[in-house]
């Protein structure tokens, strides 16, 4: 064991000769992502590996940061865990945040043990924090050699101009998409095409298409440096993909710039690449993260009975006092599943390219989505299907929510399925998010029992909107409302008579037998018969107006008025 100046021992630790530090490794993870609960020997500790707790009595533990999954600050049992995990000479164990703060026998026993005790942030799930720190890991000698250049992790720019000084020729890192992620400066005579896509942030789609026709690109993924000479429009490049074991994570382009490449220019990409992998690795474990956090902070806002607006503010980059609105998408066709996937995936992209005031939510399929106890979290309500896509809008200009909503309708409209978009109230912050969802719950709730309009607010529907809460408020009150209603149900589905549906264009007719008959394809003297029927299950008579009203209303709680 080594000791601290404290006299405290430290964990064993097979890597003490070099590596990063766990305030390095913190450091680079991110303290957003990562916070250190308690560190009784201090953050100077090397760190030698990432490891998953199980029993932790392993020496091969040592030196590790263990994660502990399914174990958080607020358990009591973690505080058991720890103790294993020092046993074995953890450098640091990380438990999930809890809701609860840290449970007063953790803190305790992480006082008397020498492991570092970390708290993952609830947003980030274990998959991405466990890359995260391998990639931080893989940084710790990752520096660019000649010219000498110290890259920060995650720092691309910086990156693409050491690889640029490396390599001798104009760098480019793209992601596996041909999305430029990075480059390095460029001489005036740089070739028009690394302009071309320079200024589009991407390879433009007509060179991308001639790379896989030609083999080239097909040539890139699979295997090493590859070439591809000039052709009278362009000069020469050299492109190399960029490795961690069988995942592709992007490529590097090296483009002569003002002079052809040097010899050793394949051998100093290959050499780019290697360096280039934990870098990438970090950009993309940190975008994911922060899509999570973003996406977190928006499922808290509209279901955490008491959301830490400050916190989801910051994931959003939304001042928490900004005025928002919530929109309700839906589609209502029955359409094929992989439709309804693609309809929805590209309202969540048109909402992506709002301009970073717009969250899009998708309702887990099988749940409203709506807090408990929320205005509109009674039957009935919209979001049932999984075919659900919210979005939080946090734009002051008067018109952006309708703007938003009828963009939302065409491109739900344009991937071949019918939309509806309800819009909720302006609210004055986020922590009332969830008020503006829970009234355009209440709009998609009209407009999913109409099939019209396809967009539409509060003032759009207000007769169909207090008809809808009159109707709630009676069923709640008036226990007859659901007896009849329900005895007509029930008796349909078990013998598929349409008692409820004929009654409900009965009374939607005004009892006009003629029309009535129209509307529903059958002869007279059927629907007399249905509507006996209906009175005799039922009990009651629709020649009484009381009666009338009331079965009217348990009818329209049931989504039966007004007619589709």
């Amino acid at each position: 064991m080594e000791f601290s100046a404290s006299g405290r021992s430290q964990p064993e630790n097979p890597a003490s000769g070099g590596g990063p530090t766990l305030a390095q490794v913190v450091g680079v993870v991110g303290r957003d992502v990562v916070q250190v609960v308690h560190a009784p020997c201090g953050t100077d500790v090397v760190v030698g590996g990432v490891g998953v707790f199980d029993s932790g009595e392993s020496l091969q533990e040592r030196g590790r940061v263990l994660i502990a999954v399914g174990v958080d600050t607020s358990d009591p049992a973690a505080a058991e865990v720890l103790r294993a995990a020092d046993r074995a000479g953890a450098a640091a164990l990380v438990v999930r945040r809890g809701a609860e703060g840290v449970a007063p026998l953790l803190r305790e026993v992480a006082d008397g043990v020498s492991t570092a005790l970390l708290a993952r942030a609830p947003w980030v799930d274990w998959g991405e924090l466990i890359g995260l720190l391998r990639a931080a890991l893989a940084a710790g000698g990752a520096r660019v050699p000649e010219p000498g250049v110290d890259v920060g992790l995650g720092d691309l720019p910086a990156l693409a101009s050491a690889l640029a000084a490396l390599v001798g020729g104009a760098i480019t890192i793209e992601d596996p998409e041909s999305n430029v992620l990075a480059y390095s400066p460029t001489a005036d005579t740089a070739d028009p095409l690394r302009r071309l896509t320079i200024l589009g942030r991407r390879v433009p789609r007509w060179r991308v298409e001639e790379l896989a026709e030609s083999g080239f690109l097909a040539a890139l993924w699979a295997g090493d440096v590859v070439h591809r000479a000039a052709d009278g429009r362009f000069p020469e490049r050299l492109a190399v993909a960029v490795r961690a074991g069988e995942e592709v994570l992007g490529s590097l382009w090296a483009a002569a710039d003002g002079e052809p490449l040097p010899e050793g220019a394949r051998d100093a990409l290959r050499q780019a690449a290697a360096i280039a992998v934990p870098h990438l690795l970090h950009h993309r474990l940190r975008s994911r993260s922060a899509e999570g956090r973003r996406r977190h902070a928006v499922r808290a806002l509209f279901e955490d009975p008491s959301p830490d607006v400050g916190a989801a503010g910051a994931a959003l980059g939304v001042d928490p006092g900004q005025p928002c609105a919530v929109l309700a998408g839906v589609v209502v066709e029955a359409v094929a599943p992989e439709v309804r996937e693609r309809a929805l995936r590209a309202v969540a992209l048109r909402v992506a390219a709002h301009g970073g005031s717009a969250f899009a939510y998708r309702v887990e399929e099988g749940a409203s989505g709506l807090r408990p106890g929320s205005r509109s979290s009674s039957a009935g309500g919209a979001g049932q299907d999984g075919d659900r896509v919210d979005v939080l809008l946090a734009d002051p200009r008067p018109d952006a929510a309708q703007r938003l909503a009828r963009d939302l309708a065409a491109v739900l409209r344009g991937a071949g399925v019918k939309p509806l978009v309800a819009v909720g109230p302006v609210v004055g912050g986020l922590k009332d998010a969830v008020d503006s969802r829970a009234g355009a719950d209440e709009v998609l709730r009209v407009l999913r029992e109409r099939g019209e309009p396809e967009v539409a607010g509060a003032d759009d529907v207000r007769f169909a909107l207090d008809a809808l809460r009159v109707s709630d408020a009676v069923a709640a009150q008036v226990p007859s409302v659901g007896d009849a209603v329900a005895a007509l149900l029930a008796h349909d589905e078990r013998h598929g008579t349409d008692l409820p549906r004929t009654v409900a264009a009965h009374l939607a007719f005004f009892g006009d037998a003629g029309a009535t008959a129209r509307y529903l394809g059958i002869h007279a003297n059927t629907l007399r018969y249905r509507l006996r029927r209906a009175r005799e299950l039922g009990g009651f008579d629709l020649n009484d107006p009381d009666v009338r009203l009331v079965v009217e209303l348990g009818l329209r709680r049931a989504g039966l008025i007004p007619l589709p």
